[in-house]
Formats: C-alpha cells, structure tokens, sequence
C-alpha cells in the first residue's frame, strides 16, 4: 500500500517537472502568461515554468519574413490607371509587442503598407513612378517601418 502510494507521488513529480520543462526552437521566442497576463518571454533553448500557474501563450518566430503584396489598381496624379504589387520583408524583435500590441500581426502589416503604397504611388506621375522605384520603396519602407515599431516589427525591405 506504502509502495503505490510512493511510486503515484513519483509519477505525479515527474509529470510536473516534464509539464514544466520547454524546449524552444532555434528562430522562436515562447511568452509566458501567469493566470493570462504577459510575464516574460522564453528564448531559444531550455526553459522551466510551473505548470498550472504559467503557460505559455505565444510561439513567436523571429526570423525575417516575407510578405507578398497583392496586384491592385492604382491612380496616379495625371490620372493614369497602374497595376503595382511588391513584397515586404519583417522580422519581429520584441515578441511581446508582436503578440499583445496588435491583432492579426502579417494582415495588419500587409495593410498598412498597402495603404502606403497606394498612398505614395498616387501622388507621383506616370513617368516619375516608372523611373523612381527604388526612391518609391524607400519611402514605403520608412513609413511602414515607422508605424510598425509600436508592433515590435522591423521592415527590413519593401
């Protein structure tokens, strides 16, 4: 009777320090939530938590990421119709920011650049819009990144 009594305590401690233990792959950050609210985030490797009392509530990857910005219709300011696409490329530096600060992190960032870039595309003219792209992206690129630092988002390259 003693010996199952001691061997379920057993098993109980050992479950608990296994529910505990997390393993956090190369690239990725984990945030811990104690009853829900943000506490700390787990970086790449081992990392220990009680269970029961922290979880964890995002797995954020922190590796540079891409963005495919859709072909829209854009007006320029001689009132030339132009098809424009681009691609964004992010990465996220703070995994708190990214997961607490703003809902739907890729959506909020393809919007907001392609607002921008409808933006800037519609106030240049035709001829100046062909031979300036990289004057264009920059300018994308400074704006998005601006706006999404709040997020914890770099843009590295619209």
């Amino acid at each position: 009777m003693f010996l199952s009594f001691a061997v379920a305590i057993v098993v109980l401690i050992a479950t608990l320090f296994f529910m505990g233990v997390k393993t956090v792959p190369q690239g990725f950050a984990y945030t811990v939530e104690r009853f829900g609210r943000y506490v700390y985030a787990l970086q790449p490797g081992l990392g220990i938590i009680i269970p029961f009392i922290y979880r964890v509530g995002r797995k954020v990857n922190m590796m540079e990421q891409v963005l495919d910005i859709l072909p829209q219709q854009v007006i320029t300011a001689d009132n030339a119709n132009v098809s424009i696409d681009g691609v964004i490329f992010y990465q996220v530096f703070d995994p708190a920011k990214a997961t607490y600060e703003v809902a739907h992190l890729e959506n909020a960032i393809l919007n907001l650049t392609m607002t921008n870039l409808r933006s800037v595309c519609g106030s240049l003219e035709l001829d100046h819009l062909l031979s300036k792209r990289d004057e264009i992206g920059v300018r994308v690129l400074v704006i998005v990144d601006e706006a999404t630092s709040a997020w914890g988002v770099k843009v590295l390259r619209v």
